[in-house]
């Protein structure tokens, strides 16, 4: 006699080693970027405003980035996504 018979499915856990290094590389440039534009406080040249204005949103950019990363890992603990299944 033939029975379907389901095989316990193994839970893959999201794997967060790299989200550090992301994390870390961020706000590096972050820090980078807002020297960049402090920098650039001299002259209100025509450049300088541009300049100006691509360093803030690629800081802005990369915030959000940052906050994303922090938000999708604690929605996954929020559902437990780390626990191992019974």
């Amino acid at each position: 006699m033939l029975r379907n018979v389901r095989r316990p499915r193994n839970h893959v856990p999201p794997n967060y080693e790299g989200a550090n290094a992301v994390r870390d590389k961020l706000l590096k440039e972050i820090t980078d970027l807002q020297t960049k534009l402090d920098n650039l406080s001299g002259s209100p040249s025509q450049n300088n405003l541009s300049a100006a204005q691509s360093f803030k949103e690629m800081i802005y950019s990369r915030e959000e980035l940052l906050n994303n990363l922090d938000k999708q890992k604690d929605e996954c603990a929020s559902f437990g996504v780390e626990r191992k299944l019974q």
